[in-house]
């Protein structure tokens, strides 16, 4: 589930190509698997994005039933270009590994949490480089966006994890591309563009036609809009904007003529540089990283949408925390942090304070400084 670091904040190189289409057959819709299935992974692992030129690897860990946190076999896995952006198929089969260099690579997902390259180590994907890609609900797309700014959309191979693209790519709204976000129901498609506000987009994931519909301003014009996320039951929009410093939040509407509607409790402050937003799996908790605090603000999450904020809250990280993830089990926060002390650290979800953020592990993603840009947990 989660996305790459913000565009400023990483080298931008050039490399075009033509789309790899899948071995299996190049048709545009998804074609199921019958023999050799990638059938899923049950393990709870943890995959960061290095995203500095001298790293260019992704950095792998386990939880492990012991309550601790252990660095995978021959991790971290050099890439060969900058990776920025990540994501997790649902049954926990492939990693996707985006860079900005150009193109998406697939990873299968080994029992041990190992990954292995696909496709005999060229990309599945070329002529894209996404900043922020997401797998929809269903697992049958892939939808990346690219500072271009343009979203694409893919079909994933359920055996292989090659994909073939759909459609032509929809050009977007004029900003830099900061994040994605899919609600859980698969309807809409939500991506951010900074100072550009944010475009939303309708997706049908039957036949992976996604178009745009309509677009949000930021409440200012110097203000930007980064981090994204949703609560379960696809009923609200977060999102992070800077020059406020805060978490706006919004109802989702299936009716009417306005798709987005911001709550009378938004915005909600939260530290400086808000970078990214996670909801928790079961919509308890909400968590927005603050990169220029080395904070995350916590809060409790009512079914009405308002939010209060968790006793401790701030809890404190590494420098510059861009991306957050939460753990196969839900008892655990991974934040990624561009400028290490440390590049991930983890949480353990308190039990007795509901939602506060026991400092729990520190790791080292590599050989600093990594550049960590994006991290990912199992779904």
């Amino acid at each position: 589930m989660r996305v790459g670091l913000n565009a400023q904040y990483l080298q931008v190189l050039g490399m075009t190509g033509l789309l790899a289409l899948s071995s299996c057959g190049g048709k545009f819709f998804p074609e199921p698997c019958t023999t050799n299935c990638n059938t899923g992974n049950s393990g709870n692992y943890l995959y960061v994005a290095n995203s500095s030129t001298a790293a260019s690897s992704v950095a792998g860990f386990t939880i492990t039933t012991a309550n601790a946190v252990n660095a995978l076999a021959n991790s971290p896995y050099a890439i060969g270009l900058p990776p920025n952006a990540l994501a997790v198929t649902p049954k926990n089969s492939f990693l996707y590994v985006g860079s900005l260099s150009g193109g998406i690579y697939a990873y299968t997902i080994n029992s041990d949490g190992t990954i292995t390259i696909a496709n005999s180590g060229s990309p599945v994907a070329t002529g894209v480089s996404p900043i922020a890609m997401k797998v929809d609900p269903t697992g049958q797309w892939l939808i990346a966006a690219d500072l271009s700014p343009a979203a694409y959309v893919f079909s994933i191979n359920a055996g292989t994890g090659a994909l073939t693209t759909q459609g032509n790519a929809l050009p977007l709204d004029t900003g830099s591309t900061k994040n994605l976000y899919i609600t859980p129901n698969g309807q809409f498609v939500f991506i951010s563009l900074g100072t550009g506000g944010i475009d939303i987009l309708t997706f049908n994931s039957t036949s992976g036609v996604i178009s745009k519909s309509q677009h949000l301003n930021p409440t200012a014009s110097t203000n930007g809009d980064f981090g994204l996320s949703g609560d379960p039951n696809s009923k609200y929009l977060f999102v992070t904007e800077t020059g406020i410093n805060s978490l706006r939040v919004f109802n989702i509407n299936t009716t009417g003529s306005s798709i987005l509607t911001e709550l009378a409790t938004s915005p909600v402050k939260t530290g400086q540089g808000p970078s990214q937003v996670l909801v928790t799996k079961d919509g308890s908790y909400v968590y927005v990283t603050n990169r220029t605090d080395g904070t995350i603000s916590g809060f409790t999450l009512t079914a009405n949408g308002a939010l209060t904020q968790i006793s401790g809250s701030p809890f404190t990280t590494g420098t510059a925390p861009v991306d957050i993830a939460e753990d196969k089990t839900h008892a655990y926060i991974a934040v990624a942090c561009a400028s290490g002390n440390p590049d991930m650290q983890v949480f353990k979800v308190d039990t007795t304070t509901p939602g506060k953020l026991d400092a729990f592990a520190s790791k080292t993603t590599g050989t600093d400084p990594t550049l960590a840009s994006a991290i990912v947990g199992m779904n």
